[in-house]
């Protein structure tokens, strides 16, 4: 057992029980990290070994692409018709986490959609016409977004309460390297981390 895992049980044990499964929430606290440095911002889709959310939904656009385990099929037509409609082109782009799509689609899905995809990090995976994206939905499944933007901080879930301990503390793990390799100064630039239950008190990881 780590250090991360025994804090995560502390979690866990502080936190009320409630009526519906928690979600564990981990919080990195920057310092000395200039954001007006656009070379310090960054927003990225990390994979992580166990899945965070068995609640994520991932679409697939496109009228060839092989996807049985999508949650979501986007023909050509459909797609065209959220072209003219940006209530249901953002609608949509909040229901769904993650998108994949033909690539010879990609540039009107840029030019007509970016504007909804781009902020919130959701523009379209490409996958060559008539690809088998079973495999690649079954990644994203396992991905989650980590990013610095305007706060010094990372905000992000890692799992929920149900998970396996250790699971949880090898997802914490796998977001606080990723960040700490992301910043200018390494581990130096982390004020603390802590994590916590949805409704739960937070805990110091490090």
């Amino acid at each position: 057992m780590n250090e991360f895992e025994d804090k995560i049980i502390m979690a866990k044990e502080k936190a009320k029980e409630r009526n519906f499964t928690q979600s564990v929430d981990l919080i990195i606290n920057l310092k000395n990290v200039d954001l007006n440095n656009p070379e310090n911002r960054f927003s990225e889709q990390v994979s992580m070994p166990y899945t965070v959310s068995e609640e994520t939904k991932i679409a697939v656009i496109g009228d060839t692409l092989k996807a049985e385990n999508a949650d979501k099929m986007i023909s050509q037509s459909e797609l065209e018709d959220l072209y003219d409609d940006m209530s249901n082109a953002k609608k949509l782009a909040d229901e769904i986490d993650h998108f994949i799509a033909e690539a010879p689609l990609m540039p009107d899905i840029g030019k007509n959609l970016g504007p909804v995809l781009g902020p919130r990090d959701k523009m379209p995976k490409p996958l060559p016409p008539g690809s088998d994206a079973s495999d690649k939905i079954k990644s994203l499944k396992q991905t989650i977004s980590v990013k610095v933007k305007e706060e010094p901080s990372v905000k992000c879930k890692i799992g929920n309460e149900a998970m396996p301990n250790e699971n949880l503390a090898q997802n914490a793990e796998t977001v606080v390297n990723f960040v700490i390799d992301n910043l200018p100064m390494g581990k130096h630039n982390i004020e603390d981390v802590y994590c916590k239950l949805t409704m739960g008190p937070v805990v110091e990881l490090m």
